[in-house]
């Protein structure tokens, strides 16, 4: 028999008390510790703090938008150069290519149904007056997207609400901000013989001199004339006096600044501070008329596509484009406000109107132009 020196036995004996503690299904032996710190203790996954997640589940989108490598927008307002500009700063920054196909809301409004019957979506994502993108909404088109969108969670940076217009759902978000008024051709219209007021469109002066958007292709009109109508700044017999001023309807707001800009008419009559400030910009000879009866405010928007082809990508683009980085690119080159409060205005003077009385265009206003649009009301009063 081996014989252990005492020291030895007694650290052979405190190992197996030890062993003894750790094996399961025994009864540990109290032994005497120094205290030491109490141990961390790990939250469960639900209590994680909501910005690491959102932050991790945004990182996710990023790179499943990186991996569709591409993006499809239907847009009436990122035209020629906005829209190279547009889609050179985003692909430089994602590696995304965008593909921007331009034409009116309405006409996208028929193709994304036809794109939905035929069951080959081809659009991610598009942008346009609230009154066409509603009724896309109403027809099934567009999904919510923007509790995924960091940029949207920002506070105190918007010039107002972004999700006014559809604040339940939040299918269509407000990227910019707009004034509605008349414009003249200032090589034309002499200083002080202007428009002041939204009746003196009438006078036989103006006949013939003056355009507006095709009533029938284009939701724009309503937009202007249901609020006007509703809070009473003109009524049905001043839109039908306007109809027997011999207008020339365009097919959309940059033609309109267009013929201003060669004198071919001598006032708009629906002018946007965003399209004709890039025209004012470019050196056109036109001005905004603030007509101190009332102007109408109103908004840009966009909203994703339900069942896109990269739904990934069309997130990824209106959280840059709703950033510092994707407004200062749109309004440098479009000569635009922003809708952020901490990028600065890029808006011609030209274009800029301070109205001495404002109409809105609520939810309530766009409800109701879509159902007059739908309805082709103009036609009952023009009998076009």
């Amino acid at each position: 028999m081996k014989v252990f020196d005492r020291p030895v036995l007694i650290a052979g004996i405190i190992f197996l008390v030890l062993l003894a503690a750790c094996t399961p299904g025994t009864t540990p032996v109290p032994v005497s510790i120094p205290p030491a710190d109490p141990p961390k203790t790990t939250l469960p996954t639900s209590n994680i703090n909501p910005s690491t997640a959102q932050d991790t589940a945004w990182a996710k989108i990023v790179a499943a938008a990186r991996q569709e490598g591409k993006l499809t927008i239907y847009s009436f307002n990122f035209v020629g150069d906005i829209g190279l500009a547009i889609s050179k700063a985003f692909k430089d920054e994602y590696n995304i290519t965008v593909d921007i196909i331009t034409g009116r809301g309405a006409e996208f409004a028929e193709r994304l149904k036809t794109e939905k019957r035929l069951g080959r979506i081809v659009c991610d994502l598009t942008e346009g007056n609230a009154t066409n993108l509603t009724n896309m909404k109403i027809e099934g088109l567009t999904v919510s997207v923007a509790d995924d969108i960091p940029v949207l969670r920002e506070k105190d940076v918007w010039i107002a609400d972004i999700l006014s217009m559809d604040p339940k759902d939040k299918h269509i978000i407000v990227w910019n901000f707009t004034v509605y008024s008349p414009y003249i051709n200032t090589n034309v219209v002499k200083p002080g013989d202007e428009p002041k007021v939204w009746r003196d469109l009438l006078d036989p002066k103006w006949k013939g001199k003056m355009v507006l958007t095709d009533y029938v292709t284009s939701a724009g009109p309503y937009q202007v004339f249901v609020p006007l109508l509703r809070e009473k700044v003109i009524d049905e017999e001043f839109l039908k006096a306007l109809y027997k001023q011999d207008l020339r309807f365009s097919s959309a707001l940059p033609d309109e600044a267009g013929l201003l800009a060669r004198g071919e008419r001598s006032i708009s009559i629906r002018g946007s501070s965003g399209t004709y400030g890039r025209f004012i910009a470019e050196g056109a000879p036109i001005r905004a008329i603030p007509l101190s009866d009332g102007l109408v405010l109103s908004v840009i928007t966009i909203t994703a596509i339900k069942e896109a082809p990269h739904p990934n990508a069309a997130k990824v683009f209106i959280n840059w484009f709703m950033s510092p980085q994707g407004q200062t690119v749109y309004g440098k080159i479009a000569s635009a406000a922003s809708a952020r409060k901490d990028v600065p205005s890029f808006l011609h003077k030209n274009a800029q109107v301070i109205p001495q009385r404002s109409v809105m265009l609520t939810n309530e206003y766009v409800d109701e132009a879509t159902k007059l649009f739908r309805e082709r009301y103009l036609e009952k009063l023009w009998a076009k």
